[in-house]
């Protein structure tokens, strides 16, 4: 076992492995460096006949930033003249920053805050909400939605499709949005590619090594034509920026083959295995109003003291696989079939900072859980894609038939106190309880779904966007007791929903777009299957079941969403701009209280379920592309207000259920912000290439205040100001490559360059916090053969 106060331990084998892949690019570079090599094509833009939902444009340069099209098939129009608000993050950007997964690829646009929640999110803040509203259920690869509260590694990721607001695209989601993330495939071209990194910074964390590799093989006397070959693989190995004695370690390939590339009739097949290995690490202790502390955490204790036990872990095994066939019947009709098959396991046992005295400057430890949950989903999709003209109009059609089962088991625990003030890593002493099994949670939702999406070209200046999904879904909840007796949580459901989009699209010139557009989402109970907290007893594993949000009684959630935006493409197509003014209606949102006449509570008590609303509006911004040849930038920019609508009655309803939320000082909450939702949030990445191989640049990301409190879905509602407010913070990363041939690219990267100390989230009280990254460098070899 490793200890804080013991020395360094010496390189292991696999860090051996990746300083020797350091040590032959530069070799391969020197070897080059006396005469001019050829550069090589980057991989072929793929011809209109090939997967348009799987095949992307494919040019590694790293200054292409704004993309032209969206990859589901359900994205009738091209990216300037859809009349929704989308960011595409291309590779290029993160791969230019250091990414290594989802959260951080998400920091390129605004309104995404990551969550510090109660159960589940260790480690690397792998849930987050999008315009305030929690986006965990709504995460998709390849427009299939994935389940499960884990880590996704962007390894494999040609590119991630964030769409603001809510939609029906995919079936039932939430009033933010939804984040599509687009894998690798097989293109017809020939290169080995790939990223060997290390990071480190100023504190006594360990340093960081990672090495992603990009293999693909057009297969040019393969007997059927067009059969091309692609691996992408990584290994990951060290700790987490700031946090001593935490790690993240993880493997991971990914293989995939493809036939008829560039013919009528297509087919690949993927597979992806990802293994995660960690120690998890919960942030440190911060003090909320009821201690005095706020945030103040620095001042009193190391950024870098790490609260967990030597016996924490956190360890996950994901595989997904995929077939795609695809053929064209005519060349104006394509139809497909997609099938994709997904399991995830995680199970992790942490320990975290529970309560800071401001007055004697220490903590307690607290056991939250063990987590530990199975996610297993089969989709299978059908469609077909159509453009054809009537009566003059241009439409491009899509329609198809969805059929998805997805499930989930749970062992659930309870959660112990460990009262110990020490800071060092530690084992499990005697006299601590260990973790009580509490019972299992089971999880199954069927459904079955019909799409139709169509872009009408009434002429050169008009035209319409629209369409609509019809989504059956079924939920089965099955609730055990340590002894194995079914629960009160027990429950079968069903519901049948109607959403869809509608927009009118204006184009006063071919290179830009004004459009008014509308959609609804509708979000039905029981959606358990990415919820956090699926691993503790009682309601607190399927929070609102017995009488709430998930209860089989509730109605379903409805979500509309207005927007009014325009978009422009400058310079020939280089730079894309857009401008949105968006309302968002979040309706039927359930609240549970006590029962009660003119505020005296009813005897005996009982608890009810009713009903508020959340709106959402604001403005914002995005521009992506290329200034001149040489400049490059990524950024958006978003205003928003966020506001709860609740009658008089169920505040006093609520008050009763829970009286020690709510003071004299905050005792309402009719017209509050939502919580950990800023008014104010931007982002820039920008870049300048010198004609010598030299390129430097950087990037900003603010995020406003907002206040601490229960996130949007949980029925008991914290006052805005009971807790204190997260502070805002804003961090400066900078960048400095350099082509030491056309083959091989050296980096520095440099995040955090003023070594501001900022927490990104906390959890609902505000007793915790995560803390963002200090002033960390990564020194990183791209390389192309």
């Amino acid at each position: 076992m490793k200890s804080t106060d013991q020395p360094r331990p010496q390189a292991s084998s696999k860090e051996l492995l990746v300083l020797a892949t350091f040590a032959s690019v530069a070799a391969q570079a020197s070897a080059q460096s006396s005469a001019p090599a050829a550069k090589p094509q980057g991989p072929s833009k793929p011809d209109s006949s090939e997967m348009p939902d799987l095949v992307v444009e494919a040019e590694r340069d790293r200054v292409l930033y704004n993309a032209q099209l969206l990859s589901p098939e359900k994205m009738t129009a091209p990216l300037l003249d859809t009349p929704q608000t989308f960011t595409v993050i291309p590779e290029s950007v993160y791969k230019e920053q250091g990414a290594r997964n989802l959260t951080d690829v998400l920091k390129n646009t605004p309104g995404i805050t990551f969550n510090a929640g109660e159960n589940g999110f260790g480690t690397d803040m792998s849930s987050f909400s999008m315009r305030g509203i929690s986006t965990a259920g709504s995460i998709f690869y390849d427009g299939v939605r994935d389940s499960g509260s884990y880590s996704r590694d962007i390894f494999n990721v040609e590119r991630v499709e964030v769409a603001k607001g809510p939609a029906a695209d995919f079936g039932r989601g939430t009033a933010g949005g939804y984040v599509n993330i687009v894998t690798k495939t097989p293109l017809l071209d020939t290169f080995l590619s790939g990223t060997t990194s290390y990071a480190f910074d100023e504190t006594d964390a360990n340093g960081r090594f990672r090495n992603s590799i990009d293999y693909n093989q057009h297969i040019a006397g393969s007997p059927i034509e067009g059969t091309a070959l692609r691996v992408n693989a990584l290994f990951q190995e060290g700790g987490i920026a700031g946090r001593n004695y935490a790690e993240m370690n993880s493997w991971g390939i990914a293989p995939s083959l493809a036939f008829g590339l560039g013919t009528t009739s297509r087919a690949i097949f993927a597979f992806q295995h990802v293994e995660q290995n960690d120690i998890p690490d919960w942030g440190v202790p911060s003090g909320n109003s009821a201690t005095g502390g706020g945030f103040d955490y620095v001042t009193r204790l190391g950024r870098d003291l790490y609260y967990g036990l030597s016996t924490d872990y956190d360890d996950s095994v994901s595989d997904a696989f995929l077939a795609r066939f695809e053929h064209d019947l005519t060349p104006d009709i394509t139809i497909s079939n997609q099938t994709r098959i997904a399991r995830t396991d995680r199970e992790t046992e942490f320990t975290m900072p529970h309560s800071f005295n401001n007055a004697t400057g220490t903590t307690v430890r607290q056991e939250h859980t063990k987590y530990d949950r199975d996610n297993f989903s089969l989709s299978n999709i059908t469609g077909l894609t159509w453009t054809f003209n009537t009566g003059g109009i241009e439409h491009s059609l899509a329609t198809g038939l969805e059929f998805m089962r997805e499930e989930s088991s749970s062992n659930r625990f309870g959660s112990t106190f460990r009262s110990t003030p020490s800071y060092a890593p530690i084992g499990n002493p005697a006299g601590f309880p260990p973790l009580t099994f509490g019972g299992t949670g089971d999880v199954t939702i069927d459904t079955a779904a019909l799409y139709l999406y169509d872009t009408a070209k009434l002429n050169d200046q008009w035209q319409i966007t629209g369409g609509f999904r019809a989504e059956y879904y079924e939920v089965e909840l099955i609730d055990r007791n340590a002894a194995g007796v079914l629960g009160p949580n027990t429950y079968t459901s069903d519901d049948f929903t109607l959403g869809g989009k509608l927009g009118i699209v204006y184009k006063p010139a071919e290179n830009g777009s004004i459009y008014g557009a509308a959609g609804i989402s509708f979000l039905p109970p029981g959606s358990f299957l990415s919820n956090s907290d699926a691993s503790r007893t009682g309601d607190n594993g399927f929070p609102g079941a017995g009488a709430g949000i998930n209860s089989p009684g509730a109605d379903p959630q409805y979500n509309l969403n207005y927007e009014l935006g325009t978009k422009w493409d400058f310079c020939d197509g280089r730079i894309s701009t857009t401008l949105a003014f968006f309302r968002t209606e979040r309706h039927d949102v359930a609240i549970t209280g006590r029962q009660h006449v003119n505020g005296v509570p009813t005897v005996p008590a009982q608890t009810m379920t009713g009903y508020h609303e959340q709106i959402l509006q604001g403005v914002e911004l995005g521009v992506a592309g290329k200034i001149t040849d040489e400049w490059s930038i990524f950024g958006g920019m978003l205003w928003m207000d966020s506001e709860r609508k609740v009658d008089a009655y169920w505040e006093t309803a609520r008050r009763l259920a829970n009286a020690g939320d709510y003071t004299a000082q905050y005792s309402t909450f009719d017209g509050d912000e939502l919580a950990f939702t800023p008014n104010f949030s931007a982002n820039v990445w920008s870049t300048y290439d010198f004609p010598f191989g030299l390129t430097v640049g950087g990037g900003l990301q603010y995020v406003g205040s907002s206040y601490v409190g229960r996130p949007d879905d949980a029925e008991r509602i914290i006052p805005n100001g009971r807790y204190g407010e997260l502070p805002d913070y804003v961090t400066v990363n900078a960048l400095v490559a350099y082509d030491v041939t056309e083959n091989v690219t050296v980096r520095l990267n440099v995040d955090n360059v003023f070594d501001d100390v900022y927490a990104v989230s906390s959890n609902w009280s505000g007793v915790r916090s995560n803390l963002g990254p200090p002033r960390t460098y990564t020194i990183s070899a791209d390389w192309t053969f």
